[in-house]
């Protein structure tokens, strides 16, 4: 019987996890590791072959990568993000968008071709929260602000990799026909991406509206096994909608069932919940990631998986710090957290499945995406443990000037922080803009790709090509109706064109002019000219290089590309007076239209006090240590440092209990405090004799 077989291979698996569980625990080693050889032993790939199934093992990894992703999603704070702001948003984009790019690189020097590259850059995009807590756990590091740093931006990397696995599900239908379609993929990608973004801003704002209600409910009234139910509800509700009703992946719905679970008053207690659920089930992932792998294939592509590995590590490196470099960290963090984010993360494995099941390429991604992930899992521990060490000698081969100019940018960074203009400080004011330029680059995207729906259309596909028919100079096609659409988009998105050049000029301006604060002086001067007109051709080139990509959907010659796009820089550059007269004109009537100046000012709440108290719900047990004692006797406050601000029992509710409240078993308390407080506090009431 099928379920026989699969309880049978649920059997082994968790019985394998548990032996080698023990024995990398005495041994100090790696624990995803031991599970990944664990899987492989069992597989039928070697040996005997205990688990052969291919669909119990895709039911088994299925539920697996399930709950591990609740996990990582009841770790995920929308407030700890948005506390920490830029400084962890930033590097986890640039790390991610580089490492893409990296590994498209990669993938070209492999001899790989273009779909296979950047492949390889989404397998290698995104580091595992789950093993970088881990490590940092294991070496006594967490709580230290590298290391907060470190999970915060995997934590993002995790959002963003949800994405790309959404871009990628798009790029499969897109190809599904076995045709490469450069709008039809770059369609079914929007379509994809934009049912994604309905679910999630369905679920995040329904989800944090009821459900941590629902859950502080449940946590005030019931005890740990309806807690543990009611989780798991949510999160096999979440996920089956996501997958089963909106084809996306559960992974998706998983993350986001614990990320607004975790939303709840009572986050702590449901973590300890099911958190013995979780564990198991990671480890049946891991196992179950090691019951595809083949060892034949891994040996046969080891040379690749080195290469890939060094690759990885060292790009991690360099992206992380730099970026955490650029956000205003301190250099010897910096490199820590480049040297902390040096592993792969589950969706490596979920990233190869998906691109070998959809037939994107034919190498074993999968194999190398294994073996990635064990040296890089192997490594990263010894890596972190002396990146003291390393950071030392590496700093050697700086000079004083670079260190000089590293303090400089620090303060510099600190400066533009907290410095304000119009009561606003020059982050937030440069974050305005920066928010326009996207607004502005979403809009040309929009515009071709009406252009596009509208060269779809009968009459103009006809019309098209009859004027492809046309004749050609020199025998060379001239790609006439390709040129007419490009043509046509660049002229109506051209307006957005000035205005995405227009911010991006006022960009490099207050970078220019904000960096280098200093008595006027021609020197002063030359260096903020220079620095400017660095930055504005920069921004030139990328805005060009834009056009490009979105003009190939058209047309593929580079020459007849680069004469349209010289023809709009010249239409624009004659029409500049026009396209300002009418930008000043849209934002002053934007201006008006959401002036908030005239309303009453709000009290200042500052983040930090938010974050940093919470509030939780403790119900003695029956043979509680502290029955019968009085707050007063137990000398509360002074030995946890956190508050009691009611106490239920059967009597009924006392909001404001003083020091001569006598406690008694079963009674249900609310306790406010710091994380640190909240857990001292706990585990005093919970002591049992």
């Amino acid at each position: 019987m099928p379920e026989m077989s699969f309880f049978a291979d649920m059997s082994i698996v968790i019985v394998v996890a548990a032996v080698v569980g023990l024995v990398f625990s005495r041994l100090r080693l790696p624990m995803t590791v031991g599970y990944i050889l664990a899987g492989i032993i069992v597989g039928p790939h070697v040996g005997p072959a205990l688990i052969s199934s291919e669909g119990n093992i895709k039911m088994l990894s299925d539920l697996g990568v399930m709950f591990l992703m609740f996990s990582i999603g009841l770790g995920f704070s929308f407030r700890r993000v948005r506390q920490m702001g830029g400084g962890v948003v930033f590097p986890a984009i640039w790390d991610v968008c580089f490492m893409v790019l990296g590994g498209f690189l990669m993938g070209k020097l492999l001899g790989w071709n273009n779909l296979e590259g950047f492949l390889l850059g989404m397998i290698l995009c995104d580091s595992s929260t789950s093993i970088a807590a881990k490590t940092l756990e294991e070496l006594g590091w967490l709580g230290k602000r590298f290391a907060d740093n470190t999970f915060a931006i995997a934590l993002i990397e995790d959002v963003l990799a949800i994405l790309l696995i959404a871009v990628l599900n798009g790029v499969a239908g897109g190809m599904a026909d076995g045709t490469a379609d450069y709008w039809a993929t770059a369609a079914t990608v929007g379509r994809q991406l934009g049912i994604l973004a309905l679910f999630l801003i369905g679920v995040i704002v329904t989800g944090i509206l009821f459900v941590p209600r629902l859950m502080n409910y449940v946590t005030d009234h019931f005890g740990d096994e309806i807690v543990l139910m009611a989780s798991l509800g949510i999160c096999f509700g979440v996920s089956c909608l996501a997958q089963e009703g909106l084809n996306l992946s559960l992974v998706v719905g998983a993350f986001l069932a614990g990320a607004v679970i975790a939303e709840a008053r009572a986050r702590r207690r449901i973590e300890r919940a099911v958190k013995p659920v979780t564990n198991l089930f990671a480890a049946v992932f891991f196992v179950s990631v090691g019951l595809m792998v083949d060892p034949v294939v891994l040996w046969e592509n080891l040379a690749t998986v080195i290469f890939v590995t060094l690759g990885m590590i060292l790009l991690k490196l360099l992206n992380c710090t730099f970026s955490c470099i650029l956000v205003g960290e301190a250099p010897r963090d910096a490199f820590k957290v480049g040297i902390g984010m040096g592993q792969v993360a589950e969706f490596a494995f979920l990233i190869a499945a998906l691109g070998m099941t959809h037939g994107l390429s034919d190498r074993p991604l999968y194999q190398i995406a294994v073996g990635v992930a064990l040296l890089c899992t192997a490594t990263n521990p010894y890596l972190l443990k002396t990146s003291d060490r390393l950071y030392t000698l590496t700093s050697h081969l700086f000079g004083p000037k670079a260190h000089e100019l590293m303090k400089w940018y620090r303060r510099w960074s600190a400066e533009l922080r907290s410095r304000r203009e119009g009561g606003q400080t020059m982050a937030t004011h440069l974050r305005g803009h920066f928010i326009l330029l996207g607004v502005d680059l979403a809009m040309i995207a929009i515009l071709f790709t009406g252009v596009y729906v509208a060269s779809r259309i009968p009459v103009v596909v006809e019309f098209r090509a009859w004027l492809d028919a046309l004749w050609h100079p020199f025998g060379y096609p001239m790609n006439w109706s390709g040129m007419l659409c490009a043509g046509t988009a660049l002229l109506v998105s051209a307006p957005a064109f000035w205005a995405t050049h227009h911010t991006w000029n006022e960009i490099s301006k207050h970078i220019a002019e904000d960096a280098f604060a200093g008595p006027e002086g021609r020197r002063l001067t030359r260096v903020r000219r220079f620095v400017r007109d660095v930055l504005r051709a920069t921004g030139l080139v990328a805005i060009i290089a834009y056009a490009v990509f979105l003009c190939n959907g058209f047309i593929q010659s580079l020459w007849l590309m680069a004469l349209l796009i010289l023809t709009t820089i010249t239409f624009v550059a004659r029409s500049s007076k026009r396209f300002r007269r009418d930008y000043n004109a849209s934002h002053e009537v934007l201006s008006r239209a959401f002036d908030v100046s005239a309303l009453p000012p709000e009290d200042p709440v500052t983040m930090e006090a938010i974050i940093a108290v919470h509030t939780e719900t403790v119900t003695l047990p029956r043979n509680a240590a502290v029955t019968g004692k009085t707050l007063g006797e137990l000398d509360f406050r002074q030995a946890t440092g956190a508050s009691v601000i009611s106490v239920s029992s059967r009597k009924g509710a006392n909001v404001s209990p003083g020091r001569d409240t006598r406690l008694a078993s079963g009674d249900t308390l609310v306790i406010v405090g710091s994380d640190e407080e909240l857990a001292r506090a706990t585990a005093l009431l919970t002591q049992t004799t």
